[in-house]
C-alpha cells in the first residue's frame, strides 16, 4: 500500500494539538502533514496563521534521522484575494513535498462560522465557487485542491443544488486540470459532514472532463481521524472506475494503485 493520507495537521497548526510521534505510531509507511497558512485568519480571530517553517523543518529533519526518512513536509495554503501577495512571498524559497490549496474564508468570515446560517445558500455557493476558481488560477505551484465543498459544509446542499452551478464547477475543474493539480477526496467532508454524494457528483464531472489526478486526505487534526473512512472513499473511487491516486514528493506527482 504505497498511498497514504495526504491531508493532516499537527501542533504546528493552531487548531491541532497532535504530535508527529503519535501519527508515526499509526503507520510503518510514509507520513506527510499539511500545516495551515491563512493570512488574516477569520477562524483564528483575524490574526495571521503562519507556519513556523524553520521549526517545522527542524522537527521533521530530526525525526527523519530516527524514522528512516519516512516524513514528508507539506502545507495547506488558504487563499483570499487580499492575501495573494503574502502567500507568494511566504512560499518563495521554501521547499515542500506537497502544497494543498484551499479556500476557507472570504476575507471577512470563515465559511464554517455561524454567520453562514443566516445567508442565502445560493449566494454563498456562487461566491465560494468563484473564489475557488480564482484561487487555482492565481496561486502557482500548488499540487492539490482540497475539500471543494468546504464553503458549503454548513449548508443543506444537494446534488441537484450543485447541478445548478455546473458551469462554475466546470470552470474550477478546468483550472485544476490546467495546473496539473489533483482533486482531493476529503474524507472528513464526505463522512463527517455527510457530503459523499456531492463528491460522487464532482468526481463524475471531473472524469467526464478528462481529469485523472486524485488525492485522498482525512483532514485529521488528531490521530482519531487519521485515515478516516479511507476504505469507504476508495470503494467509491473504484466504483467510478478510478484505481490510482496521485502522491507528491518534492512537488512532483506520481501514482500509486489503490
Amino acid at each position: 500500500m504505497g498511498y497514504y493520507d495526504q491531508h493532516m495537521h499537527t501542533h504546528f497548526s493552531p487548531d491541532s494539538a497532535e504530535s508527529f510521534e503519535n501519527y508515526l505510531e499509526q503507520t510503518d509507511g510514509l507520513l506527510v502533514t499539511t500545516e495551515h497558512l491563512d493570512f488574516h485568519d477569520s477562524y483564528n480571530g483575524g490574526v495571521d496563521t503562519v507556519l513556523d517553517y524553520a521549526a517545522y523543518r527542524d522537527k521533521i529533519d530530526a525525526l527523519n534521522t530516527i524514522h528512516d526518512g519516512r516524513i514528508r513536509c507539506g502545507i495547506e495554503v488558504g487563499y483570499t484575494p487580499e492575501s495573494h501577495a503574502q502567500i507568494t512571498s511566504y512560499l518563495e524559497g521554501k521547499a515542500f513535498d506537497v502544497i494543498l490549496l484551499s479556500v476557507h474564508q472570504n476575507g471577512r468570515y470563515d465559511y464554517l462560522q455561524p454567520i453562514i446560517d443566516e445567508m442565502d445558500p445560493k449566494a454563498v455557493m456562487k461566491e465560494y465557487f468563484e473564489l475557488c476558481t480564482q484561487a487555482v488560477r492565481k496561486v502557482n505551484g500548488a499540487n492539490v485542491f482540497a475539500h471543494f465543498d468546504y464553503g458549503i459544509r454548513r449548508l443543506p446542499v444537494t446534488v441537484d443544488d450543485l447541478r445548478e452551478f455546473e458551469p462554475l464547477l466546470k470552470g474550477l475543474l478546468d483550472e485544476i486540470m490546467a495546473k496539473e493539480m489533483a482533486l482531493e477526496l476529503n474524507t472528513r467532508s464526505m463522512y463527517e459532514y455527510n457530503n459523499a454524494d456531492l463528491y460522487r457528483y464532482m468526481i463524475g464531472l471531473y472524469l467526464e472532463m478528462g481529469g485523472t489526478r486524485f488525492s485522498l486526505g482525512s483532514d485529521a487534526h488528531s490521530i482519531q481521524k487519521y485515515r478516516y473512512h479511507f476504505d469507504d472513499a476508495i470503494a467509491l473511487l473504484k466504483d467510478l472506475g478510478v484505481h490510482e491516486l496521485t502522491l507528491f514528493k518534492n512537488q512532483v506527482g506520481y501514482t500509486e494503485p489503490i
